[in-house]
């Protein structure tokens, strides 16, 4: 068998990591430029945003990767916050998740001396302390320095905690916290107006953190509307398609990395592009299960319908069938009149008016239809709609 370096349902090793060099290129100018600056540079904050599947994770694990790796003689600190809904249940949780990561999830290029990791230890009693007391039937109160405190003082701490990294000849702080937008689904806007105070009061106080947020693009505009000011902070970077170069890269990258002896001709990158239109995520799960059936002496791949003669099949088995599953039959027939437009984007009434907003909004819950703009709208993937117009007559004669 073939080493098979492809897997979609996990976020993409770094090392394998395509096509985006422009916002590669971005942060690595940003890291640099504060790292050299002796304090007079501030960092500038990123924003993720994209559809499903585009690598936003991805993307967050590549500038860890970089960080770690590219400026190895540089003193840099760095975590990596995997947001969940519970984590965003109020400003105190949201923030107490934030630095516990920061405290135990972190990454550095140098040995941190004994008066951070002890800093650290403090801070993460503190933190554990406050946890329980949240789950007793008492004030929520915890204890620092004899005093009594009702609320995690999210700048402070990170004000203090850079006085010992600043003293370790740390150079700049990372921190990147991945799908931001489980703030807006628990309906805590709040969070976002207490998290842009804290920022500003960090660049205000001349300290080095830089922050990177992941988003999805359906929630964003969203975000903009209830907290323009917080967005106003970072720099917005998109996640797209890729071109035919993206594809390329993305497909020949792990061979050439982990020297597979495997060459995959022109014309059946092109097909595979074709196909997924350059969608990062259907263009790794195609090239997992084209590997999958290829012989072990295999050296070059030049007929991709030798191996994959019905690309939809595996998507539906791999991907969309449980897709179609998640909806109700009113949720079905709206999903197949949109499909027999065969168009990318399309407008309520032209798939049944006003009536079916509601369920558009139940299926853009769902991920499997996006808003583009005022009005209008489309599939997640255009290959759902492809494979929604080979079910159609197997579900009518179900029913």
């Amino acid at each position: 068998m073939i080493n098979n370096p492809y897997n979609p349902g996990i976020p993409v090793n770094p090392r394998y990591y395509a096509n985006q060099k422009n916002l590669l290129s971005t942060f690595r100018v940003n890291v640099n430029a504060v790292t050299k600056s002796g304090g007079i540079t501030q960092p500038e904050n990123l924003a993720i945003i994209g559809p499903w599947g585009m690598g936003k994770t991805s993307t967050l694990g590549k500038f860890e990767y970089i960080l770690q790796n590219e400026f190895k003689d540089t003193q840099t600190f760095s975590s990596f916050v995997a947001l969940k809904p519970a984590n965003c249940e109020d400003p105190d949780t949201f923030c107490a998740c934030i630095l516990e990561n920061l405290f135990k999830v972190y990454k550095t290029t140098m040995p941190l001396p004994k008066q951070v990791l002890d800093f650290i230890k403090d801070e993460l009693i503190i933190l554990d302390t406050w946890k329980l007391s949240r789950l007793s039937v008492n004030s929520p109160e915890f204890v620092r320095a004899g005093q009594k405190v009702t609320a995690i003082n999210f700048t402070d701490t990170l004000l203090r905690f850079w006085g010992k990294l600043k003293d370790s000849d740390i150079k700049i702080v990372v921190i990147m916290i991945d799908d931001i937008h489980y703030v807006m689904l628990k309906e805590q806007g709040d969070i976002f107006y207490n998290l842009r105070t804290d920022i500003q009061m960090l660049g205000m106080a001349g300290v080095p953190f830089m922050f990177i947020i992941s988003t999805s693009d359906i929630l964003y505009p969203i975000i903009q509307d209830f907290a323009e000011p917080f967005t106003r902070l970072f720099d917005r970077n998109e996640l797209g398609l890729f071109p035919i170069n993206g594809t390329m890269e993305q497909i020949r990258k792990p061979l050439e990395i982990e020297s597979i002896p495997l060459s995959v001709s022109q014309n059946v990158i092109e097909k595979i592009h074709e196909i997924t239109r350059g969608h990062p995520y259907f263009v790794t799960l195609i090239m997992r299960e084209l590997l999958f059936r290829l012989p072990a002496d295999c050296t070059v791949i030049d007929d991709f319908d030798k191996y994959i003669p019905d690309a939809l099949e595996i998507l539906a088995v791999k991907k969309f069938d449980a897709d179609f599953a998640s909806t109700t039959d009113a949720e079905k027939e709206v999903l197949f009149k949109v499909a027999a437009l065969r168009e990318d984007e399309f407008m309520p009434k032209e798939v049944g008016g006003k009536t079916t907003v509601t369920l558009l909004d139940r299926l853009i819950k769902k991920k499997l239809i996006v808003k583009t703009g005022y009005g209008k709208y489309r599939f997640y993937t255009h290959l759902f709609g492809e494979y929604l117009l080979s079910q159609k007559v197997r579900f009518d004669r179900g029913n």
